[in-house]
């Protein structure tokens, strides 16, 4: 019945010795595929891969002295993975304020404080999280509210999105930033009615800030990372896709990670698009991992403009809730073009962060000019993605099916923005807005990420989002705009089989098949059939990477 079987049997021929099984997971429901029924089954694990897929009577005559794991009903799926997460971001919220939910500024500004206390007198005091849209007034924060808690220290705390910073009258002073500097290109400074700086940066005016920031070492880099890893581990990755296009030297501390074993979960990295990186990338040439090798790095990370809590997003037409702006173009159409065709030619794939109408049609037309000028590129330079695609006009829908552009999709996105978003886009454009059906009716391959930091890494609020569209409190009733739901076969999909697609691992991971990786998550219940409301409370029971358990309730922190 499971044809793969033949993996076994071939082991067994003359000049092949059989792999022997390591680890066997037995009295477990087994999730084969996104759309399959789950079947009480054993599964065989050796040398990384699944060995044997079948009925526990068979299983133990061929087990031998294996450890024998017994799952107690648990669920069995192929390793989830989150398709856009920012690794790094994530490892370093660990050591800032968390400001997430906050109800005003002066809670945001006295926890940054609080959480400043216990740090070394020359670091500047951080935070992440904070949303203005649930605060009073939902107007931007000032410098002044950090300045009353934090006069002399600087101070930095990221918007939820990681598309603004907030920072104190002492950060400005050391950046020189003051009335006279001038907004850079695809960035915003904002002012108050004199002319000075408030103390809140938009996307590229964010950059100002670097020649003031403390430089960060290899060793923080590389605990960071390891942080990151293994909270997600924690909730049931097996693979990260890391949207944060690194320069060199994080790649090289992934590479180091990778090298020494020590990640416990697989990670697929993106590179910074900047000339002079990715000229050194494409001289280097991608790293395809796979087995044992925890790392690849074959992909391009650009973006096309802002967020839309910031007002950041590019927009065809003004916001609605401000007329005359239209968002930020972060990344030119001419240069997305330039980076679509060299990414294509070099056989590398691109991602690009679109949010706003006019900026998912610039990175739709980039890749449909370098696919014109590049009819024929490496396996690689293929499957480009546009990440977030969350604002579309109805006619570009059917441009990603013909481009083969994968739609890489946040879930949870939809249930934090729906309270404010159809205010900055309006009722006509909110009809192409975290559209998922429409996308799966348009023949649209997708994939599923969180876009940790600034949501939850847990992929099980994700899958929540996907299927119910709404808050953690069951608000809307019935979802907002309900007809965009997923079912929940293919909100798993999203974060395993459709996230093995859009990285090109589907002939070796993404489903639980003889010879596929060992890479598995257990759930002690199932998502797909209990009531919506109990999914984002399920624990995690094991997390198994290439046949190694990287975590297991009760075990304490997970370990490669």
């Amino acid at each position: 019945m499971f044809l793969p079987v033949l993996f076994l049997l071939l082991a067994s021929l003359p000049d092949a010795a059989p792999p022997k099984p390591d680890l066997v997971l037995e009295n477990g429901f087994v999730y084969t595929a996104p759309d399959a029924r789950p079947r009480r089954l054993s599964i065989l694990i050796g040398e990384g891969k699944i060995l044997f897929l079948g009925e526990p009577a068979k299983a133990r005559k061929l087990q031998g002295e294996a450890r024998v794991v017994d799952l107690g009903g648990a669920y069995v799926y192929a390793g989830w993975a989150d398709a856009h997460l920012h690794l790094l971001g994530l490892g370093r919220a660990t050591e800032t304020a968390n400001l997430r939910g906050l109800p005003d500024a002066d809670a945001a500004a006295r926890a940054i404080q609080s959480a400043a206390a216990s740090l070394p007198a020359a670091s500047w005091a951080e935070g992440r999280g904070w949303d203005q849209n649930l605060w009073p007034g939902k107007e931007f924060p000032d410098a002044r509210t950090l300045d009353r808690v934090l006069p002399d220290r600087p101070a930095l705390a990221r918007r939820v999105d990681g598309h603004a910073v907030w920072v104190n009258t002492a950060a400005l002073r050391a950046a020189g930033i003051d009335a006279r500097t001038v907004d850079p290109e695809g960035g915003r400074i904002l002012r108050r009615s004199d002319g000075t700086p408030s103390g809140v940066l938009v996307d590229n005016a964010m950059d100002l800030l670097d020649k003031a920031l403390p430089a960060a070492t290899a060793a923080d880099t590389e605990r960071w990372l390891l942080a990151g890893t293994q909270a997600c581990a924690r909730v049931g990755l097996t693979e990260v896709q890391d949207a944060s296009g690194y320069e060199a030297a994080t790649i090289g501390a992934l590479g180091r990670l990778a090298a020494a074993g020590k990640l416990p979960i697989r990670v697929y990295a993106t590179v910074s698009p900047q000339p002079a990186e990715l000229s050194a990338s494409f001289a280097k040439g991608v790293r395809i991992g796979g087995g044992s090798d925890f790392l690849t790095v074959r992909a391009i990370k650009a973006v096309a403009d802002g967020a839309l809590g910031s007002r950041g997003a590019a927009l065809l037409a003004d916001y609605s809730d401000e007329p005359g702006r239209r968002g930020l173009v972060v990344t030119s159409p001419a240069r997305l073009t330039e980076i679509a065709t060299d990414a294509r030619r070099n056989g590398w794939q691109l991602w690009v962060h679109a949010i706003g109408d006019r900026a998912n049609r610039s990175a739709l037309d980039a890749f449909e000019a370098a696919a014109a000028a590049v009819p024929n590129p490496p396996v690689g330079g293929t499957r480009p993605r546009i990440e977030h695609a969350q604002i579309l006009t109805i006619e570009d829908f059917p441009r990603f099916a013909s481009l083969s552009v994968i739609a890489s999709i946040q879930p949870t996105h939809a249930t934090s923005d729906m309270p404010w978003a159809e205010a900055r886009v309006g009722a006509s454009r909110i009809a192409g807005a975290y559209a998922w059906r429409r996308l799966k009716k348009s023949d649209v391959r997708m994939a599923g990420g969180s876009d940790a930091p600034v949501e939850s890494e847990n992929p099980l609020l994700g899958f929540y989002a996907a299927v119910t569209r709404q808050d953690l409190d069951g608000k809307p009733p019935g979802g907002w705009r309900p007809g965009e739901r997923l079912s929940a076969a293919e909100a798993l999909a999203l974060f395993t089989s459709d996230a093995a697609y859009a990285a090109f691992e589907e002939d070796w991971r993404g489903r639980i098949a003889p010879g596929y990786a060992a890479d598995l998550t257990v759930l002690a219940r199932d998502p797909l059939t209990v009531p919506p409301a109990e999914i984002p409370s399920i624990p995690v029971r094991m997390t198994i990477v290439h046949g190694r358990i990287a975590h297991e309730a009760g075990a304490g922190s997970s370990a490669p």
